[in-house]
């Protein structure tokens, strides 16, 4: 509808739209334009007026009584829970429709916007479940109100998806023209205050809302809210008659905690119906799978013994065949042999055999006597091939071989002793390959690389990165300007330096770690907490010496190191005279 028919003026704030995100039977997102002129609601029982009416009430009013247009002006039947679970029930149509909509993890969201002729405000609010919960103690809620027209509902809901309820409390920081309420009491009060009316104004609203008598809201608003006193009698008879529906109330609660305590039942009557369904089916299907891969099995294996049976009778045949053709080829090996003996093939045979034989003698010897004189003419000696030259040649050789084993046993001694020296600098180098990795992959830290190696397993046992496990040496180091004073800051921190900071929550794991096994280091923890003062320094203290790193567990080295903190003094005089003090020299 549009605002043609009504004319804003700067004093005056008119409704102008009211909008729903999964409240009661509204699912999803709707959206009501209110036209300022006048605008009536109308629609079958249970299409949701009430509904409609009671999501306004819910931004207005402190304990805001639902569905009183429905009861005609008696006690509520509804709540909050069962708007945001959208539980339908007796006041939707009956017993038959009763059920959860919105089951597990669920959020609603109201808006109402409201303008005057040259501004607006916009009031919202979401609930949300985080589980299957219904209790309202276990429903999460935040208040809105808002001046910018840039904040609206579907703005709302897309940061509390993102980021949940810190998302939308940090638009106080990030925007301007928007304000968030964990509690609804500032909420009303910071709407009471912004449209200047009384405490009891949006109740009295509430309440009139459910008086089917009445010709208009507006009537009654004006005269018990706007401090008319000639309307105040009149108010007391409408407080009057609510006094008389407390027996009826208190009925009310009864019946309806009888329900919520028999609702359980039913619903789970339902769950073990269909699980007995499921059951059965699931019975029925075992007992069939069985005689169905029976069935399977039968026909594969049949047809797998026909294919076998084919393979078989094509086997045989081609083994016939291939007899027949052995027999034939023996028979004619036969017939060829006897016609080469006929024709003396025997005598043949036995000289050819000599020959090869005398053959093979002489090739043999024709190699040894290549190789040996190869071997003579390598060693200097004489290569004439005799009895003579033979002999002279081994006399000499055992000679050289005398000798050469002197010196192979003098070359193995140095051998061995190089291999030696070889194996101990190759040890060195690796231990300083593995120092120089080390380094390169922890540019930012002084520590040894066994102590480094020892933080990466206890961050894999923890599942956390290195940099949520650094030493007290990672964090500080010593000034620029102070350097001399470098030797004695290092011993007066002392094992201090190799101090592992563990967050509060992986501490216990990490000592039940470190007591179950071998460290081969002395390993000292620090369980991270955030100290409840500032650290206070000596005003002359070695602490002062120190660049503190960026780092969430800065605050909690400095109250370590504080602790052990020393004076610096330039002379032996004043260490003397000077408790807790030092000098440059240590």
């Amino acid at each position: 509808m549009s605002q043609a028919g009504f004319a804003f003026d700067d004093q005056t704030y008119v409704l102008t739209q009211l909008e729903l995100f999964n409240w009661g039977g509204f699912q999803g997102r709707h959206q009501a334009i209110i036209d300022g002129a006048g605008t009536a609601v109308i629609g079958p029982t249970g299409s949701g007026k009430t509904t409609l009416v009671d999501a306004l009430m819910t931004l207005l009013c402190a304990n805001p009584r639902y569905n009183l247009a429905s009861t005609g002006g008696h006690e509520s039947d509804r709540d909050l829970v069962s708007y945001v679970r959208g539980i339908s029930g007796p006041g939707d149509g009956g017993p038959a429709q009763s059920h959860i909509a919105r089951q597990g993890k669920t959020v609603t969201a109201i808006s109402a916007t409201l303008a005057s002729q040259d501004h607006m405000v916009r009031i919202g609010c979401l609930f949300w479940f985080n589980d299957s919960s219904s209790a309202a103690s276990d429903m999460d809620r935040l208040w809105l109100f808002t001046v910018s027209a840039e904040q609206t509902i579907e703005h709302w809901l897309t940061l509390h998806h993102e980021g949940g309820k810190r998302a939308l409390q940090q638009q106080e920081k990030q925007s301007t023209g928007i304000w968030t309420y964990p509690s609804k009491k500032a909420f009303l009060a910071r709407l009471r205050d912004y449209f200047d009316v009384g405490e009891n104004a949006f109740t009295l609203l509430n309440r009139a809302a459910g008086l089917k008598q009445l010709n208009s809201i507006d009537e009654i608003f004006r005269e018990l809210v706007l401090d008319d006193h000639s309307a105040f009698d009149r108010a007391a008879e409408v407080a009057a008659s609510f006094d008389d529906l407390t027996e009826i109330q208190q009925e009310l609660e009864t019946a309806r905690r009888q329900q919520r305590s028999l609702q359980p039942i039913a619903t789970a009557w339902q769950r073990y119906q269909t699980l007995q369904q499921q059951l059965s089916e699931k019975r029925e299907i075992s007992r069939i799978v069985p005689i169905w891969f029976g069935e399977q099995a039968h026909r594969l294996w049949r047809a797998e013994a026909a294919r076998l049976g084919d393979a078989h009778v094509h086997a045989e045949q081609t083994q016939q065949q291939f007899q027949a053709e052995l027999t034939q080829h023996r028979k004619r090996v036969d017939n060829l042999r006897q016609a080469y003996l006929q024709i003396g093939g025997a005598n043949i045979d036995h000289l050819n055999d000599r020959i090869g034989d005398w053959q093979k003698i002489c090739g043999s010897r024709q190699t040894a006597a290549e190789q040996y004189q190869r071997l003579v003419r390598n060693l200097h000696l004489d290569e004439h091939l005799s009895a003579e030259t033979l002999n002279a040649s081994k006399q000499e050789a055992r000679i050289r071989l005398n000798a050469l084993q002197k010196e192979i046993s003098v070359a193995e001694n140095n051998a061995y002793r190089l291999g030696a020296d070889e194996q101990a600098v190759k040890t060195e180098l690796e231990q300083l390959r593995s120092e120089e990795t080390e380094v390169i992959k922890r540019p930012g830290s002084n520590l040894p690389g066994q102590f480094s190696g020892f933080r990466a397993a206890l961050a894999d046992e923890l599942n956390l990165q290195e940099t949520d496990l650094p030493f007290v040496a990672e964090l500080v180091q010593v000034k620029p300007d102070q350097q001399s004073w470098r030797g004695a800051i290092e011993r007066a921190l002392g094992s201090h330096r190799l101090r592992v900071l563990v967050p509060p929550g992986s501490a216990q794991a990490a000592l039940r770690w470190i007591n179950a096994r071998d460290n081969r280091l002395h390993v000292r923890l620090l369980e991270v907490k955030q100290p409840e003062n500032l650290p206070r320094f000596f005003d002359d203290g070695y602490t002062r010496k120190l660049d503190y790193k960026q780092h969430p567990y800065r605050e909690a080295v400095k109250a370590l190191l504080a602790d052990n903190d020393r004076h610096c003094v330039s002379s032996p005089d004043q260490l003397r005279d000077t408790p807790h003090a030092m000098t440059a020299q240590g």
